[in-house]
């Protein structure tokens, strides 16, 4: 989860399509397109703080909730949201909101 909102802040679209479930609706999505509708994310919004409030993984199943701290034009688009993740291929990617 930190890496992804890393990742978002410093418009790295290309980890954020990688990071992706296999099954994430996403995936069927123009892959370059995604990929910079992804990047550009930083450019309009201000990423301050990631604060992870519980996480818990059993097996290849995991779910994070967590808060983010974001203002996009001077406005608080903060937000809470319980993540699941999911292990393929040795590494996790993200499902979806759980």
């Amino acid at each position: 989860m930190r890496s992804r909102y890393a990742a978002f802040a410093l418009g790295l679209g290309e980890y954020l399509v990688k990071t992706l479930a296999a099954d994430h609706p996403d995936r069927a999505l123009d892959e370059a397109a995604l990929v910079r509708a992804l990047s550009g994310a930083h450019e309009r919004q201000r990423f301050l703080g990631l604060r992870i409030d519980e996480a818990w993984a059993e097996g290849d199943r995991g779910e994070v909730l967590f808060f983010a701290r974001i203002f996009e034009r001077g406005k608080d688009c903060s937000f809470t949201e319980r993540s699941a993740f999911r292990r393929e291929g040795g590494a996790w990617r993200y499902a979806g909101v759980a």
